[in-house]
């Protein structure tokens, strides 16, 4: 669906207002079906049957669990619909999340092998320093005597 199409009804806001047509007309058809002691069953004003014995009572209570059947199922789903959305905006975040670390880790990494490969050329530059110190004349270092060695004869 294109984003400048707007929805006026989603399907869970449909299926609770089915749900709730269903039961304001099961209301009806108990309330006034309750009336003739479940003799006939009636709805604005109409008489729908006339079923015989008790068949009435047992039909208005099948009547009122489906519309209590209607209502638990739609709102059931209109909620699994709103979590279904908020776990895959939290999804959403989670991946978004995750590729911005893994990019930061990756700008790490070339940061850091620059940095080896700078390294690694110091060492090498000291190393062949040392390497030239060593090669040159032994240097002689002169460490003046302290007064107690003097005064001891050392």
């Amino acid at each position: 669906m294109r984003a400048h199409h707007r929805v006026v009804f989603d399907v869970p806001t449909l299926f609770i207002v089915l749900a709730t047509a269903w039961s304001a007309f099961v209301i009806e058809l108990v309330l006034e079906s309750a009336r003739t002691r479940g003799r006939e069953l009636v709805a604005f004003g109409s008489v729908l049957a006339a079923p015989r014995g008790t068949a009435g009572v047992w039909i208005l209570c099948a009547v009122s669990a489906t519309a209590a059947l209607a209502m638990v199922t739609a709102v059931a789903y209109a909620r699994g619909r709103r979590l279904e959305r908020r776990m895959a905006a939290e999804l959403d975040g989670r991946w978004e999340e995750i590729s911005e670390r893994s990019a930061s880790d990756a700008t790490r990494i070339r940061l850091l092998s620059w940095r080896v490969a700078e390294l690694q050329t110091l060492v090498n530059r000291l190393g062949d320093d040392r390497a030239a110190r060593r090669s040159g004349p032994p240097r002689l270092v002169v460490v003046p005597d302290s007064p107690e060695d003097v005064a001891s004869g050392r």
